[in-house]
């Protein structure tokens, strides 16, 4: 083999490593984009659910009823928010199917992404509504 054949098979390998870097550099940045995308959700979870629970006391401290129709966009941004982390979760799963199709090496990664994101994910999720504490009589 002489040196111009040789230059070119390195020249190749090269150019195929590059590829394979530039392809799993996208992955990263998809898992990372869709990272940051279920963040911001769950800060307009945590936003909304602070809303919710400031009309809630109010209508309790009140003792008014409590106004379903109020409460009503908080509860649907709420909802639009767990659909949109499902979408975020969804792409972090095709990148770690996508990932499988690779050598393995990376897939631990993001499998613990998408591990991560799905706690947090438990994590914001809503409580039940608690009942609302009765006032207890003091005797005089």
């Amino acid at each position: 083999m002489n040196f111009s054949e040789e230059f070119n098979v390195w020249k190749e390998r090269a150019v195929d490593v590059a590829q394979a870097a530039a392809a799993k550099s996208k992955q990263v940045a998809a898992v990372v984009k869709a990272k940051v995308n279920i963040a911001a959700e769950e800060d307009k979870i945590r936003k909304a659910q602070i809303e919710l629970g400031k009309l809630y006391y109010r209508d309790f401290a009140a003792g008014s009823e409590q106004d379903a129709a109020e409460y009503l966009p908080w509860c649907e941004k709420i909802t639009e928010a767990k659909q949109s982390i499902a979408e975020q979760l969804e792409i972090i799963e095709s990148m770690k199917q996508t990932c499988e199709a690779c050598d393995g090496e990376d897939e631990e990664f993001t499998v613990e992404v998408a591990e991560d994101a799905a706690e947090k994910t438990e994590e914001a999720a809503p409580a039940e509504a608690p009942e609302a504490p009765q006032a207890e009589k003091t005797e005089e």
